[in-house]
């Protein structure tokens, strides 16, 4: 088998049928070059064939000297890789058979472990001197090749092959085409000269077929740190309904004497009834408001001993609860992880009695701490993008709950109490679908939207989340992972 330098062929003679460039027949080289386009196959022969510098060849077709230099670069480029599909397809043919009866001797059923077949490589053919010596140098060892026999499907090992082979193939073509050291565009009229020789690579063929990693890149970061800003999506409740007072246990109580108290119903719904109850129970509310709230119920009725049909009216307006979270995941395996944290919530709420400026005016404010559990199950993971869903149960307890009562006679505020009531714990269930933009791999922005149910609890205290028990939400913020 001859090997031949086309930087040598200035009229190329090729005897019969025994010469080969690189292992491929030279009359499938010359089927290789004709399929060049046009202009880049004439500036390939001009420059190989007959040895033109690029200054001769631009004089010959009429083009500038820079184009033929890069017309040439792009020639040699596009016939390395035809080249290079010719030997896979070849080295496919032959060992494809080799597969076939390597599968029929072993059997498909057999589950022991592969044995290495060893397989001698053919004699590269010495190119020039110094390839020579270097072979002496470096004697060729034998080629171990390690074939699993596990019911490895024939299309699968195929592929392998294919792969394998496209793998270890040079990327340039030996006494062929040489890669140019300098740009194309910038090639003087002498790059023609030696197309520089290549020593194939030993490969081991066992390198070929690498087990599967069952490590997943994606695991191996545990854990994530949350902080987001809740903020929900509907319309600030308002609202008007009938109000009922209801005195203390104490107030219904008789005291002794030679005439009856009047009996106290449970609940008071009008304004004349409040004001009889306040002029004989004085000690239902404080001395310093006492005087002022039987005036605002006096001016509300339509007469101080009415016949209690001024019914009493309050106006609720119930803001949405807004707050914050910040939360700790942990990754268990690349699809489930569970999440928990601290979250605070706000829940304000504004009530108003009365009317003509005699009004009752009340400002309740409860300031809630939240510990939530929740499961996540990852549904989209990429690099960029990611798409998630949870579902967990969140307690909160109620930390402060102050009451601001303001007193209004005519319009003109004349008194103001606080108190503290005892807002309940609260339970909830939520469920939320949420997408994730990865900013770098360790940081990323999230939004999360949210459906979530508060379950009713035992308690006169009005809140938005009493009068909205379904509640959607928005939570918008950014993670942190490592």
């Amino acid at each position: 088998m001859t090997f031949v330098q086309l930087e040598e062929a200035e009229h190329l003679q090729i005897p019969g049928g025994e010469s080969e460039v690189r292992g491929v027949p030279w009359d499938d080289v010359q089927q290789l070059i004709d399929r060049l386009p046009e202009g880049y196959g004439k500036v390939f022969r001009l420059s190989v064939f007959e040895g033109l510098s690029h200054k001769e060849i631009a004089d010959t077709l009429g083009i500038e000297p820079h184009s033929s230099s890069s017309q040439l670069s792009r020639a040699k480029k596009m016939l390395r890789k035809m080249m290079r599909q010719y030997r896979v397809a070849v080295l496919l043919l032959l060992l494809i058979p080799l597969t076939f009866f390597l599968f029929k001797k072993k059997g498909v059923g057999e589950h022991h472990a592969s044995k290495p077949v060893i397989a001698k490589q053919m004699d590269t053919p010495k190119l020039n001197a110094h390839t020579s010596e270097s072979s002496e140098e470096h004697p060729q060892k034998p080629v171990v090749v390690h074939i699993p026999m596990h019911h490895t499907p024939i299309d699968k090992l195929q592929s392998f092959i294919a792969q394998a082979l496209d793998s270890i193939m040079p990327d340039s073509l030996t006494n062929m085409v040489a890669q140019e050291q300098t740009d194309a565009d910038t090639i003087s009229g002498d790059t023609t000269k030696v197309i520089h020789n290549m020593e194939i690579p030993h490969n081991d063929i066992a390198d070929l077929f690498p087990e599967k990693s069952t490590v997943s890149t994606n695991n191996d970061k545990k854990w994530s740190l949350e902080l987001a800003y809740n903020s929900q999506f509907d319309e600030q409740n308002r609202y008007s309904q009938p109000f009922s007072f209801k005195p203390a246990p104490s107030a219904a109580q008789s005291t002794p004497g030679p005439s009856p108290t009047p009996i106290i119903p449970s609940s008071i719904d009008n304004w004349s009834d409040y004001a009889v109850y306040l002029s004989t129970h004085p000690s239902a509310v404080s001395d310093k408001t006492r005087s002022v709230i039987m005036n605002i119920a006096l001016n509300n009725a339509g007469d101080a001993f009415g016949t209690g049909t001024d019914k009493i009216v309050r106006k609720s307006h119930h803001y949405m609860p807004a707050g914050f979270s910040l939360a700790l995941k942990y990754q268990l395996n690349h699809r489930f992880a569970l999440e928990t944290g601290l979250s605070y919530s706000r829940l304000k709420s504004e009530f108003e009695m009365g009317s003509n400026g005699n009004t009752i005016n009340e400002q309740q404010i409860i300031h809630y701490l939240g510990i939530p559990v929740k499961g996540i199950c990852n549904i989209y993971n990429r690099k960029a993008w990611s798409l998630y869903g949870s579902i967990g149960v969140t307690t909160e307890i109620p930390l402060y709950s102050p009451l601001n009562t303001s007193y209004y006679l005519h319009g003109l505020l004349e008194a103001t109490d606080k108190t503290t009531i005892r807002a309940p714990w609260q339970w909830s269930l939520g469920t939320g679908l949420g997408l994730q933009y990865n900013l770098t791999p360790s940081i990323g922005f999230f939004a999360e939207p949210s459906l979530r149910y508060y379950i009713p609890m035992r308690t006169d205290i009005e809140t938005y989340r009493t009068e909205h028990p379904f509640n959607f939400s928005l939570p918008l913020g950014i993670r942190f992972t490592w």
